[in-house]
């Protein structure tokens, strides 16, 4: 009874090991492409706050667009604003990248985006 009681509670440290350091959390390349379908380069922060995830993408002009997401190690739901501009993306995990799409509000069509550490 000791052997199984060590071996589930060594499991379910891994397991809340393992959750605890599942987020979104770091550094990305984007690969964008926009509604018109021009493509875009640019990098985005994804850092935790509390709940919910900062999302600062900056581009090659210098331009900062800001956002909050929530989700989890999966898939993230954003809402960002940039120039008057708000907008929508729901990204996922595929492997070792996110994709995603993303619109403005009001957009009848949608942009692609993939992140890369």
């Amino acid at each position: 009874m000791n052997f199984l009681t060590s071996t589930l509670a060594g499991c379910a440290f891994l397991a809340s090991a393992t959750l605890a350091f599942a987020d979104p959390t770091g550094h990305y390349q984007v690969d964008g492409v926009n509604p018109d379908g021009t493509t875009y380069k640019a990098m985005v922060l994804v850092a935790k706050i509390g709940d919910t995830f900062s999302i600062t993408y900056t581009m090659p002009n210098d331009a900062v667009v800001k956002g909050t997401a929530i989700g989890d190690d999966t898939v993230l739901s954003l809402g960002y604003s940039s120039a008057g501009d708000t907008g929508v993306a729901l990204m996922y995990r595929d492997g070792d990248r996110w994709q995603g799409v993303w619109t403005y509000l009001g957009a009848k069509k949608l942009g692609t985006e993939t992140w890369t550490e």
